[in-house]
């Protein structure tokens, strides 16, 4: 049986394991192995984050099999501020053994839902460049309008800018 569900504190470690595991997965050969590395040896750091973001109300909707995340979206006002009017989805992760069944989308429609309750009816995606996953969030109905390099993830690890008008 599978939920889709406003997440909770008890939530914060399941979707820091969906965060690092998919990384892993998803990443390897896009940015350094160490820094992936990193995330998985910090991952009670991860956790305590989470839970504090949980808390301060962040927007997390868990997907759950029995009561366990096996994915996750987060959401919220874009943090950049060219994009002032703009919501953003932050993360979007489904364990690799989950896709293509669904779940992203619906993912992906209920953080678009809460962001148009909360006022806003645009939104942007950043995606890591070469991550397959882009061709799912253009399929979504975005446009790539441009990318940036992510400093934080490495020299010359680029994201692409994805929106939603």
């Amino acid at each position: 049986m599978f939920s889709i569900e406003k997440a909770k504190e008890c939530d914060a470690l399941g979707i820091a394991i969906v965060n690092v595991y998919t990384w892993k997965t998803q990443y390897s050969g896009l940015i350094d192995e160490k820094i992936i590395d990193k995330r998985i040896k910090n991952i009670a750091l991860s956790e305590a984050r989470i839970k504090e973001r949980i808390k301060s109300e962040r927007e997390y909707i868990v997907l759950k099999k029995e009561n366990t995340v096996i994915g996750f979206v987060s959401f919220g006002k874009c943090d950049d501020e060219k994009y002032e009017n703009y919501g953003e989805i932050k993360a979007l992760y489904i364990l690799e053994g989950f896709k293509g069944q669904g779940f992203g989308r619906a993912l992906f429609e209920r953080a678009r839902e809460e962001l148009n309750k909360i006022g806003f009816n645009k939104m942007r995606i950043n995606c890591l460049k070469g991550n397959p996953s882009l061709d799912f969030y253009i399929h979504m109905g975005g446009k790539v309008i441009g990318e940036f390099e992510n400093s934080i993830l490495g020299p010359g690890v680029m994201e692409e800018i994805i929106i939603y008008d």
